[in-house]
């Protein structure tokens, strides 16, 4: 299978990219700039243009889109973060239009914020959408993709809507540190939901999706046994064998990180259900045996 990937070169695309080639797949990876990567590592080959793609791929997994937790949330910030997803996707979705043979499949990045903070209610793939700023730009980046549905009739189109990923990357690069150094806490009362999936899981189950002629729609991804976060602070720190304490109130949090406060510590508790019925089966399923598996991956 050929896959053209979108936002390749980040943690989860080039995770995702070294699956595929070592199954047998050729992987294209669209990037600003290719001269930063070494093609033979994570992607059989790199583009910095889609006009350079000469044939015709069979699947797109678009990754596109700038961290969100990677400076405060000004307007210009904003406008950034909703350029790196809906631009882009709508570029993708426009050089789809124009190809002679489509692909079959695409799969379109997208993320649990599409649900907002929603307290303790279990949240499967049928609830509605939340009302914050962020909540809307996940439904907007869903929304781009969706026209080349409604364009191209015979194109399957899945919306991975990702919860907070483990591995040696992501999430855990910035928290791991302050954790060896017995810095690590929880954030506030630490009772918000923390719904996680480790990254192995991800990457199966994209797979998994990519290959599933039936998938269609939002899809969860997140491991079953969400955990309240300071559950998780807890295991990390049992894990690496640091004392857990110094939790951040959650004005101190406001004060600091303005609106992505409220992000960071929505509360959302998703659950897999048509993940697990399509037929996938997680192999990371408790938090403190994923956090253990990361951290063995480490060493």
């Amino acid at each position: 299978m050929k896959v053209l990937i979108t936002g390749g070169s980040g943690f989860l695309g080039q995770a995702l990219s070294k699956a595929l080639i070592a199954r047998g797949d050729h992987v294209i990876v669209w990037s600003r700039d290719t001269s930063k990567h070494t093609p033979r590592k994570s992607a059989s080959e790199w583009i910095s243009s889609l006009e350079q793609i000469s044939e015709a791929v069979d699947a797109v997994v678009n990754l596109a889109g700038a961290n969100l937790f990677s400076g405060l949330w000004t307007q210009a910030r904003k406008k950034t973060l909703r350029a790196s997803r809906i631009d882009t996707t709508e570029t993708l979705m426009d050089w789809l239009s124009r190809q002679d043979k489509a692909p079959r499949v695409l799969l379109t990045g997208s993320a649990i914020g599409f649900y907002g903070d929603c307290s303790d209610t279990a949240l499967t793939e049928q609830a509605p959408k939340g009302s914050d700023w962020a909540a809307q730009l996940v439904a907007d980046w869903e929304a781009a993709a969706q026209t080349a549905s409604a364009n191209l009739k015979d194109l399957r189109v899945v919306s991975l809507r990702t919860g907070l990923v483990l591995g040696n990357g992501g999430l855990l690069k910035p928290l791991l540190p302050l954790f060896k150094l017995g810095l690590g806490g929880s954030l506030g009362d630490g009772q918000f939901w923390f719904s996680w999936i480790h990254v192995q899981d991800w990457v199966e189950a994209v797979i998994h999706l990519l290959d599933k002629d039936s998938a269609v729609g939002p899809f969860n991804l997140c491991a079953p046994n969400p955990v309240r976060y300071k559950q998780f602070a807890y295991a990390l720190g049992k894990t690496l064998h640091r004392p857990v304490f110094m939790t951040p109130p959650a004005w101190v949090l406001r004060l600091l990180l303005g609106e992505q406060a409220k992000l960071l510590m929505s509360s959302t508790k998703t659950i897999p259900e048509k993940l697990q019925a399509s037929g996938y089966s997680f192999q990371h399923t408790e938090i403190q045996q994923a956090l253990a598996s990361v951290q063995a991956s480490i060493k």
